[in-house]
């Protein structure tokens, strides 16, 4: 019965997680891969869509800004880890280990990106492979063993301002949503799967946003309100350097710690070894006395009994009675 109730339970287990990835890939998914992207915007070809075939993961993003695109670009290619961040949820990106801090300044140091520089994206660079000043940003990650990837942000001009559009595609060797709705090997990946598409979905979303209220507020203020006076960056530069140092000592002493309690744990796990292994001989060697004491008891036994089973009377063996030779006859005189 219980082999039964395993089995049953396994399957149950099973169907319920390939229903659970069927309906995420039908019905969740789409999403999170075309918010706020129109038909046309999700049909048509965007650069950087050529340097990922058969991606695991594509998402076409679409916000409208009031701005042109020349309060937009600023914003957009200052972006990046040690930049001007991604103007997204800094304490998400703070907890994933990212040194994240979003501006709400044009800085004028971070203004110069070019074919061939990298964005800082987390524990990657993407280098930037097309780039048209307040038009289009392309930034591909070279192929390599984890996979491949490709960001595309897109400004269009339209009548009330900027229609941003975003790409993000990538092939990531370890695995794909298709692949986790079709085996049972492909299970396996979901919890990754469930865990990446909407926690990307919520910062790219939140980034684009960002993006669109920093060039709503550039071309309600205009340009030199939002643009960072001179030696701003350099201040910035200087608290991050310090705020990096101070978590790099945390991280030392967070390292010494562990290391001093992983000593200590040893030390003590060797004590507690050596204690049982010391119970042990001493438990040995009680037995082993008492196999002696009762060996030497049942010798003094057996020595007992030879004893007691002697003739009564018999103190030992007789005198010995040594025969004489005889004494040889006299010699006849001679005639």
């Amino acid at each position: 019965m219980k082999a039964r109730t395993a089995v049953a339970l396994s399957v149950g287990l099973s169907l319920a997680a390939t229903a659970l990835a069927v309906s995420y890939a039908r019905k969740v998914r789409p999403v999170f891969r075309t918010w706020g992207a129109t038909d046309d915007e999700l049909a048509a070809p965007m650069p950087g869509d050529e340097a990922v075939t058969d991606p695991s993961w594509s998402v076409t993003y679409g916000v409208t800004i009031a701005a042109q695109p020349a309060d937009v670009w600023p914003w957009l290619v200052q972006m990046g880890v040690g930049r001007a961040g991604f103007y997204s949820y800094d304490m998400i990106e703070k907890r994933l280990g990212l040194d994240v801090h979003s501006v709400e300044l044009i800085v004028p140091e971070l203004q110069g990106l070019a074919v061939g520089d990298a964005m800082p994206f987390g524990a990657f660079d993407l280098p930037v492979v097309s780039l048209e000043p307040d038009r289009l940003l392309l930034l591909e990650a070279e192929e390599s063993t984890v996979g491949a990837g490709s960001f595309c942000f897109e400004l269009l001009p339209i009548e009330d301002g900027t229609r941003l559009v975003f790409r993000g595609r990538a092939r990531f060797a370890d695995w794909d949503v298709d692949s986790a709705t079709k085996s049972a090997a492909g299970l396996r990946q979901l919890p990754m799967i469930l865990g990446f598409e909407p926690g990307s979905f919520v910062m790219f979303r939140r980034m684009l946003l960002g993006l669109k209220e920093r060039a709503e507020r550039t071309s309600r203020e205009g340009r030199d309100a939002m643009t960072a006076p001179d030696g701003w960056w350099a201040e910035r530069v200087m608290v991050m350097d310090q705020q990096l140092a101070e978590r790099e000592a945390m991280l030392d002493e967070g390292e010494a710690d562990a290391e001093a309690t992983i000593e200590a744990e040893a030390e003590a796990k060797k004590e507690a070894v050596l204690t049982s292994v010391r119970e042990q001989v001493a438990e040995a060697k009680a037995r082993v006395e008492k196999v002696r004491r009762t060996v030497r008891a049942e010798a003094s036994k057996a020595g007992g009994a030879a004893t007691a089973e002697a003739p009564a009377g018999d103190d030992g063996p007789g005198p010995v009675h040594v025969t004489e030779p005889p004494e040889p006859a006299p010699a006849e005189p001679e005639s």
